[in-house]
């Protein structure tokens, strides 16, 4: 008995199979929600660790809909949620934390992100979410990657190297393949070039922060001695330069504003000479029309002849095309100064756009520069002293974390110990003094 029912048992589990994949197949998109939204929320590294500029996230954002707006609502299936959650692939992506410490989202804008956590990033997505298309959202976030830790000085590879939590100057100092030997050559080579670079690297970044001051001075209406307080390190050569060379592109606008607002008053006085003629020319043709009649009716009595009504016809026939004549050139005088007027807006929003443009540049590479310049005087600082391989060496350094803060770069003192952050730079320097003692 046994064995006659197993092949109706085998058959319904085929049948059973088939309607399962056939449901599947036709309801893909609610299925998978269904199977997403049943999943408990586990919480990642994002939820709890406060994000920096460099860090990248992955957002997914997924889109609920209500049982009215869901098609496939009426298809009941047993254990299928209240909402059908849909996923917005246009949303859902890695974003970066840009410097401004904002995260770029597509068409939510820029969120706020460095100082947050990635669940109140997620959260203020969320609601700008619901802002922008007036529906509810689920968003997801993981911390995929944060800026790598760099180490310069007296080591065998400085370079950049990827942030781990937890990692500490000793972590980075190992990665860097510990501390090089007096015979390094490589060394010397590296001294030598970075020596080389820094004067030019330190004109590069005060020449761009200088002309920045001075972009931002313009676009707020101040004046460049108020813009340039703050800048006495500065060579007052590469200042009084910088000045030139801003003033004479400023010079170069008001010359072009002069030109447009003198062809403004032109096109003002063309369209006063021209509503004169044509005022002028009305004149002439209404006496000329009173003369024509007074004509007639002489004409009429034959107390004149009709050469004398004739010679006034033609005479208002030329009056009338005189006034045509001037009604249009009052025409033509008011589209030159409407288009004078469309010239000077244009040319003043042209140059606004320009200042932003040039400022926000200008802005972006004298950070890019002073990262750089920094860079090459940790590397002139710390690449010249050469360290013996023995068990003094280590005591004998002196460490620094060059750590970001807001828009700014700050020189901490640390140990080998010390906890490190991601996107910071170790500095290693030899105190010499220490050295000297702990060798004797």
């Amino acid at each position: 008995m046994p064995q006659l029912c197993r092949p109706s048992l085998i058959a319904a589990g085929v049948a059973f199979a088939a309607v399962t994949l056939c449901d599947a197949s036709f309801f893909p998109a609610a299925i998978a929600q269904d199977t997403a939204t049943a999943q408990p929320e586990t919480p990642n590294q994002a939820d709890s660790t406060t994000l920096v500029v460099g860090d990248r996230l992955r957002i997914s954002v997924f889109e609920r809909v209500e049982q009215d707006d869901d098609k496939w609502a009426a298809r009941k299936r047993v254990g299928r949620p209240d909402q059908s959650f849909y996923p917005r692939q246009d949303l859902t992506g890695e974003f970066v934390v840009q410097p401004d410490g904002t995260l770029p989202v597509p068409l939510l804008g820029n969120v706020p992100a460095e100082g947050q956590t990635g669940a109140m990033v997620a959260e203020a997505i969320a609601t700008a979410f619901q802002a922008m298309v007036a529906r509810p959202a689920r968003v997801t976030q993981a911390l995929v990657e944060r800026p790598a830790v760099s180490i310069v000085g007296p080591v065998r590879q400085p370079g950049m190297f990827k942030y781990t939590d937890g990692m500490s100057i000793l972590h980075v100092l190992a990665l860097a393949g510990g501390l090089r030997r007096t015979d390094d050559n490589w060394t010397r080579v590296e001294y030598a070039k970075e020596q080389a670079k820094l004067p030019a690297a330190k004109e590069r970044f005060q020449r761009l922060h200088i002309e920045a001051q001075l972009l931002r001075a313009e676009r707020d209406g101040l004046g460049d001695a108020e813009s340039l307080q703050g800048l006495a390190n500065f060579s007052p050569a590469l200042i009084a330069e910088v000045g030139a060379g801003r003033r004479h592109i400023r010079q170069a606008y008001l010359e072009r504003k002069a030109a447009l607002e003198a062809g403004m008053e032109a096109a003002k006085e063309a369209l006063v000479l021209s509503r004169e003629r044509l005022e002028a020319s009305d004149a002439a043709v209404e006496q000329r029309e009173e003369r024509v009649r007074a004509l007639k009716l002489l004409a009429d009595r034959n107390a004149i002849g009709r050469p004398v009504f004739l010679e006034a016809s033609v005479q208002l026939s030329d009056a009338r095309e005189r006034k045509l004549a001037a009604a249009g050139l009052v025409t033509e005088a008011k589209l030159r100064v409407a288009s004078a007027q469309i010239d000077q807006s244009r040319f003043d929003l042209e140059t606004k756009m320009e200042i932003d443009r040039l400022l926000a540049q200008r802005l972006q590479e004298s950070a890019d520069a002073a990262a750089a310049l920094n860079s090459s005087e940790a590397v002139v600082t710390l690449l010249a002293p050469e360290i013996e391989p023995d068990s003094a060496a280590l005591a004998s350094l002196d460490f620094e974390i060059v750590r970001r803060s807001g828009t700014y770069w700050r020189t901490i003192s640390a140990t080998t110990a010390t906890i490190v952050k991601p996107g910071d730079l170790i500095r290693i320097d030899v105190n010499r003094g220490r050295l000297t003692a702990a060798n004797q």
